[in-house]
Formats: C-alpha cells, structure tokens, sequence
C-alpha cells in the first residue's frame, strides 16, 4: 500500500520520511556503491525539457522545496554535463537546512559531481563558485580537459568503455575513496538512462507538472538510445507514496 496526501507545500516528504540507507548497496564480489535516488520534474505528456530543450517552466515552489530538503539528505548531488551547459545547476543547500544535514552526521553541504564523457562544461557557470573541495569532475581516463578546470574541481578519472564511462566504477570509488553514502542524482536523461539500465537506481521522485509540453525535440525524464531497455527489461517500480499540492503530483517510486 501506499499513501495518498493532499499536502501544503511545506509538508511534502518530511525528514523521517526521507531516511535514505547509509551502509550502501552491494555489488557483485562484495564491493558496495552508494544508494542512489533520482528526483525529476516532468509535464503531463513526459517532457523534461521546455522551450528550446531548456529546463526551465516546469519546477514550481513546491518542486523546489523537495529538491532542497532531498539535497539535505544526501553525501553529494550528481549531473550529467549537459545538464550543467543547460540549467543553472548549483546543488547546495541553504542555511535553514544546515541543522537538519548536522543531525544525519553529513557536511554543511553536499558535494556537487559533474560527469562527462567529452569533458567539455562551461566556464562562467555559478556551480565553480563553491571552491574546489565542494565541486568534483568525473570523466574518462583519457579525457582532454581545459586547465582552468582543475583550478575549480577535483578531478577524477575513470576506465571507458566504448567511449562511455564505466557507471559502475564510478559508484564503486564514490563510496570506497569518497565516502559516499547517499547519492542524489539529477540528470539528465541520458545520465538516468545509463545508471537505470545498468541496475544502478534505488529510488525515483516524480514531480508531475500540470503542464503539456508537446514537441519531439525535447526530451523525456529517461532517454537512451533505440528503443530503451527492450521489453524484457523494462524497469519495473513500486509506487511508494504520492502527494499532491493544488494540480500537481509527487511521486516516490522503488526500483524493484
């Protein structure tokens, strides 16, 4: 069973419903990753994207608000590099949930991953501003970046395959070398694609937009090449909980 709400914003997921694992989940051969959760904002017909692929229009006050208490809960926040030449993506958390990140025994603030396989990430974006010890970079072991970048992040890198970066060392590293526990991720849909066909996803939230997008060039929450996972493999999840705030819904999904 799972509960339906009528909730005012400020009473969407509390704390205690957010309780994520810390002791991290095991891979084969008895390494662990971190337990990862997905939060997204889609319209009514699926689209993540808006005017142009931006990512703006959909994410309302109360959207905002779970982004912020679910950043709280979590050892770092992870996007991929498209999402950070598109959106304006600063994963902190602002000081009136500073208390509640002292009280799960986390940092001030989480730290702030980029992945890329090109390596290429804008500059002037506002996500270098938090010094190099809140911002790291993962990308391939061969990988030519820009030397300002290594002023801005930690820099770390991983084997490829077929162009692409391993996910699943990522994950291994993150928890092993980093210590991290509780990973927050937030895109884009080619990211979320790669870490849910590989069996790497835990949980999803689901703000459902009372808004229709329309439009084949803008993207979905989850996009990967062809066809997807094909019909075998279709991920499968169990609704959790669902809250809805005036014509919007909130979704909390298991991967199963």
């Amino acid at each position: 069973m799972y509960n339906s709400l009528y909730s005012s914003h400020d009473r969407i997921y509390n704390f205690e419903e957010l309780d994520f694992p810390s002791s991290g989940v095991e891979l084969e051969g008895g390494a662990k990753r971190p337990y990862v959760v997905f939060n997204m904002v889609s319209s009514v017909d699926g689209k993540a994207t808006t005017y142009q692929g931006k990512l703006s229009g959909l994410g309302s006050r109360p959207d905002r608000l779970l982004m912020k208490r679910l950043r709280s809960q979590v050892d770092a926040v992870l996007a991929g590099g498209t999402t950070l030449r598109q959106d304006l993506f600063i994963p902190t958390v602002p000081p009136e949930l500073a208390a509640e990140r002292q009280k799960n025994f986390l940092q001030p603030q989480p730290l702030g991953i980029a992945i890329s396989n090109s390596g290429k990430f804008p500059s002037d974006h506002r996500f270098w501003d938090a010094g190099k010890n809140l911002r790291m970079v993962l990308v391939g072991e061969d990988t030519v970046i820009e030397p300002w970048l290594e002023e801005k992040a930690q820099i770390v890198r991983f084997p490829t395959v077929e162009g692409e970066i391993d996910l699943k060392q990522v994950l291994r590293v993150l928890f092993d070398r980093f210590q991290i526990k509780r990973l927050l991720v937030e895109g884009g849909a080619t990211l979320n694609y790669t870490l849910i066909s590989q069996g790497l996803a835990d949980e999803l939230f689901l703000s459902l937009s009372p808004h229709i997008v329309g439009g084949v060039k803008n993207l979905s929450v989850v996009s990967g090449d062809g066809y997807g996972l094909g019909e075998s493999d279709l991920a499968k999840l169990k609704l959790r909980s669902l809250y809805h705030c005036e014509s919007e819904l909130f979704l909390r999904y298991q991967f199963v």
